[in-house]
């Protein structure tokens, strides 16, 4: 479904100040918190517990991303909690698909809300949007998660949705393993001032972080955030309930995504609100080397897989959505793209790395040395610095490597040398060539069986 060639161009310029030190097993989660600003968690029991007794309440989406993260195998070391100063008012918006409903039928799924959830049943008496409404209304109104303080606008004769909000913004309603006849649609507005948010906590944490999850599910938000990652050199995934992902629709978030062709961030679609796919999947992949992990193909510890029909599944890939299924009796993630639909994160995580480290070698190769000599010693001892990094990102055996063996390294010709360059003490450029080690998702065999 991809573009099977992909060229990352990689721009580096070594000054008279520390390189970019990125944290790549780092995380920043922009949610409510008892505190303004970051504070950095192990991503562990011990860093739950330090959550705990900073003040985070035990469903606080804070405090359940950290815990999926922290249940998944080999998973980033840590994150960052950013408290946000503006918490997002949830609007949710429940409709029902009476084409696949029928007299008889039995509609369950669970609500959650401030740490209590609880299980929703209806049977279809009478086969219309209104009258299914009225029986899921009055079903949350009396259950303990809405008592607790989900908020369901009154349903009336005409009704053909049902507008759910939050009591207290930031604690958000959750709702998991609803059926395809059941359409969910998280239209919230962005927190006030939630671009500056992302702003202010990447000045202030930097290169300290290279992941980041948000705590809402609205397109706005997921939106925002995504920009806001490729203008930042992080990466960025959402998840996303909304119905319109699964359908030939235009008006959802991943197809807003992948038209503006992001290489950094995309969209899960989950009927799962609380599974946290997002989390487990950004927390797991940031802990493996860069580039040694295929993003697709990844079983998750705690996640809900979703049962998608082919036509729906068909229509969340060619938007170029992640999703979770089950296939062959084992629950995976499909496609490890980003939204472009041609950026593989394993790609673009490797890549980043990659830079970094060149940056970092060649950055050593003048604080170790007195003096660097603009000649051919100088520029030698430049060149083998930056032949190390691309033989250690060949990787070995154990370990898939970014790239190929057989790249190459030009050095810059002194012969004539520009008398500006040199009088400025800029010795460029050292020009390298690599083929990125892609990963293989699908295969063809081809037989024949004679009698």
């Amino acid at each position: 479904m991809a573009d099977i060639t992909d060229i990352v161009a990689v721009d580096i310029a070594i000054q008279d100040s520390a390189p970019k030190a990125i944290e790549f097993d780092t995380i920043a989660v922009v949610a409510d918190a008892p505190f303004q600003g970051g504070r950095l968690y192990a991503i562990s029991p011990q860093g739950l517990a330090a959550m705990a007794t900073d003040g985070f309440a035990a469903h606080s989406r804070a405090k359940q991303i950290v815990s999926r993260i922290s249940g998944q195998s080999g998973a980033a070391a840590q994150a960052y909690i950013w408290g946000r100063t503006a918490n997002q008012t949830q609007e949710l918006e429940l409709t029902v698909d009476i084409a696949v409903t029928a007299v008889g039928q039995v509609i369950a799924f669970s609500v959650s809300y401030a740490g209590v959830t609880s299980s929703i049943s209806v049977t279809v008496a009478v086969n219309t949007v209104n009258a299914i409404l009225d029986l899921i209304e009055a079903a949350i109104d009396a259950s303990a998660a809405g008592i607790a303080g989900i908020a369901v606008a009154p349903d009336n004769a005409t009704a053909t949705l049902l507008e759910i909000t939050n009591a207290v913004p930031g604690t958000f309603v959750q709702f998991d393993g609803f059926p395809r006849s059941i359409h969910i649609e998280d239209v919230s507005v962005a927190g006030t001032g939630f671009a500056a948010e992302l702003a202010a906590m990447k000045a202030e944490l930097s290169e300290s972080v290279y992941g980041l999850l948000i705590d809402g599910y609205s397109a706005s938000e997921i939106a925002l955030a995504a920009a806001f990652t490729e203008a930042n050199h992080m990466l960025f995934l959402g998840q996303s309930a909304d119905n319109e992902i699964v359908t030939s629709g235009t008006g959802d978030i991943a197809t807003t995504l992948s038209g503006a062709s992001y290489t950094r961030s995309n969209v899960f679609f989950s009927r799962y609100m609380s599974g946290d796919i997002a989390a487990a999947l950004l927390g797991r992949q940031l802990g493996q080397v860069p580039g040694s992990s295929n993003w697709a193909l990844q079983t998750l510890a705690g996640v809900p897989a979703d049962r998608l029909t082919s036509a729906a599944h068909a229509f969340a890939r060619g938007k170029h959505a992640l999703t979770y299924t089950t296939d062959r009796g084992t629950a995976k993630t499909w496609d490890g793209w980003a939204a472009n639909g041609s950026r593989y994160f394993d790609v673009m995580h490797g890549v980043d790395a990659l830079q970094a480290d060149i940056e970092t070698r060649e950055y050593q190769v003048l604080l170790n040395a007195e003096k660097v000599p603009f000649n051919a010693t100088g520029r030698a001892m430049f060149e083998t610095a930056l032949r190390a990094s691309l033989t250690a990102a060949e990787g070995n055996v154990g370990v898939p490597g970014l790239i190929e063996p057989g790249w190459t390294v030009t050095a810059p010709n002194l012969v004539g040398y520009s008398p500006v360059d040199k009088a400025a003490r800029v010795m460029r450029t050292f020009a390298w060539t690599a083929v990125m080690t892609g990963a293989v998702s699908s295969l063809g065999i081809a037989g024949t069986l004679t009698l």
